[in-house]
């Protein structure tokens, strides 16, 4: 029988997800809708760094916003 190595999954690099993640977050509370076209006309991520950290960068912005309601 043959079998194939498999090659494990490609982790995320943190500082591409962290700062993603930040410019995600200023452009949601600024009003502006995060789209992966926005995400790529407001910020210097390339196409293929949104598509691969797009997700995660998300969750985590979602999991760091702070809203205050007086």
């Amino acid at each position: 029988m043959i079998t194939f190595a498999q090659e494990a999954p490609k982790k995320a690099d943190p500082a591409i997800v962290e700062m993603m993640a930040d410019t995600m977050r200023e452009m949601a509370m600024n009003g502006t809708a995060v789209t992966a076209d926005s995400l790529f006309e407001h910020s210097g991520f390339t196409r293929d760094q949104i598509a691969a950290h797009a997700a995660e960068a998300a969750d985590l912005a979602r999991a760091t916003a702070i809203r205050r309601v007086a």
